[in-house]
């Protein structure tokens, strides 16, 4: 009977270990997905942080392409500012160009040189004597008066180049059409 309870007992102890080595077994897989956890966890920090600094190297990039295209910009406008300038010039000489043509065609067959410099310089739209006494000086002759502009449009007036007409106290000259 000894030996049967010694046998009981180590079948006992038996049972016993087989238990621990079970729970022990239960452990350790409880364990191992434990540590494949963590593992994955970590696995997505660190791709977690490879990402971060890939946003921080492409936020680095873009700033550069903002400043790189701030730049252009700023030279595009310098460059706008350059081609508007290079227009209005171009707008001048074209405008001299017609001055110039004007100045050295031939003269009316019933005016004089002068005076038909000044009927083909003078503008379509109608205007005072002053106004065109103005655009007359503007183009370069300077040292026509009032009273030499007043002779010329009635000269010009009494040859068909030129109509006054009255608006209230004042006289508007306008160009005929020939």
């Amino acid at each position: 009977m000894e030996r049967d309870t010694m046998r009981f007992m180590r079948d006992s102890e038996k049972e016993q270990l087989k238990l621990l080595v079970k729970a022990c077994m239960l452990e350790i897989s409880k364990l191992k997905m434990d540590l494949r956890k963590c593992r994955e966890n970590s696995d997505n920090c660190e791709r977690v942080k490879e990402l971060e600094d890939a946003l921080k190297i492409r936020d680095r990039r873009i700033d550069e392409l903002e400043r790189i295209m701030a730049e252009k910009d700023r030279v595009i406008q310098e460059l706008k500012g350059i081609i508007a300038d290079k227009e209005s010039r171009i707008t001048d000489l074209k405008r001299y160009r017609e001055y110039f043509q004007a100045l050295t065609q031939k003269p009316e067959k019933d005016l004089t040189s002068f005076q038909s410099q000044i009927y083909r310089l003078l503008p379509d739209e109608r205007a005072t004597t002053e106004e065109m006494l103005d655009f007359i000086n503007e183009i370069g002759f300077k040292d026509l008066k009032l009273e030499n502009m007043v002779q010329i449009l009635r000269n010009l007036e009494r040859k068909g180049y030129f109509r006054s007409v009255s608006e209230g106290r004042r006289t508007l000259w306008e160009k005929v059409k020939r």
